[in-house]
Order: structure tokens, then sequence, then C-alpha cells
């Protein structure tokens, strides 16, 4: 088991850092993160965790959002045949989706970048659950990806382009408006806090 632990900010009109864990398994990864920063001047925590099977295809996604003394919650799954539920429910306009966006982080554009390994000038495009925030609210939405060079990448979805770079584990260092600002190896052997009660 390989982990990296990474830590991004984000530099425009909403103030946030974020910490996440990447956790690499012989039977897929998952991401752990937290985002912690303010907007209009309310705080705001977000809490998420990713996993993705061997394939790196997006199969369970758990978001919880606290905005002052608002909190909310979203759970995402996809099955192995493609089919999607959101907080339970069959979510059919989901379908064909391999990916999530989580529109709050830059920590899940590691998740197609590190499936598709494109070599450099190719260009794929997917179909990613994007998790819209502050709404809370899912969405499918076509993203294209292609490779400029070793580590740079051209992200494009509607409207919206934008370079990013990554390092060898796919992992942002830059992207629109978040830095990658540490990073870390090494083994998981810690729990949370509030593993033990």
């Amino acid at each position: 088991m390989t982990t990296r632990r990474v830590a991004w900010r984000r530099g425009d009109e909403v103030q946030a850092d974020e910490h996440c864990t990447l956790t690499l398994r012989d039977g897929g990864l998952s991401l752990v993160g937290t985002v912690l920063g303010a907007q209009g001047g309310v705080p705001v925590r977000v809490e998420y965790r990713v996993m993705a099977s061997g394939a790196g295809l997006t199969t369970a996604v758990h978001v919880r959002d606290l905005r002052g003394f608002e909190a909310r919650t979203i759970a995402l799954a996809r099955d192995a045949k493609g089919g999607w539920t959101v907080d339970g429910k069959a979510a059919p306009a989901l379908r064909r989706c391999t990916d999530v966006d989580l529109g709050c982080s830059p920590s899940t554009n590691t998740l197609p970048i590190r499936r598709l390994r494109l070599g450099i000038g190719a260009s794929h495009t997917i179909q990613a659950a994007w998790v819209r925030f502050p709404e809370l609210t899912v969405a499918k939405a076509a993203q294209t990806y292609t490779r400029l060079d070793e580590l740079t990448y051209r992200y494009a979805s509607g409207d919206f382009e934008a370079e990013l770079t990554v390092d060898d584990d796919g992992l942002v260092t830059a992207y629109a408006v978040w830095q990658r600002t540490g990073i870390s190896m090494g083994q998981d052997d810690t729990e949370p806090l509030d593993s033990h009660r």
C-alpha cells in the first residue's frame, strides 16, 4: 500500500486550503480529503471520500458539506454495469459516466489522468458525474483531456478550458485557481482522531 498526502491552496475569491490522501491498493485507490475555507464570509468545510476500482473507475463517493451551521451530505455509487445511484436512488441520467468530478477540488482530475494514460498529443473525452458546489447537485458532464507534454494536459468541459500540470503519479500540481503547496509519500499507518470513541 502506497500513500501520497497532498496540500493545495485556492487563489481566487473563494479562500480555501485542501488536504488530500491518495492511497493506492491492489484493488484500486481512494481519495480522502478536506477542503477548509470561507465563502462570502461564511466558514466552509467539505469532507470527501472517493473510491475507485483497480481499473480506475469510480465506485463510491461520499461528501459532507458544512457551511456555517448548515450540514448537507451526498452519496454516489457506480455499479459494475455503469449504473449510478445518488443517495441510494437510481440516477439514469449519469449512465455511462466513468468518473466523479468534485467541483470543489482538483483531486478527482487524477482519476481519468491515471486511468487513460494518454500519449503526448492524444485526446480523450469522458463522461463525468460532476458534483457542483455550493449547490451539492450532480450533473453529467462531457470532459476532454488532451496531453500536451510529459506533465501538462488541457482540460475542456462546456465553455471552460484550462491547462493543468501533474506529477509522475498523475496528482495535480497546478490547475486553474489551485496550486499545490506540499506533498509527502509513505505508508498510511495513521487513523483519524474520531476512529475510536
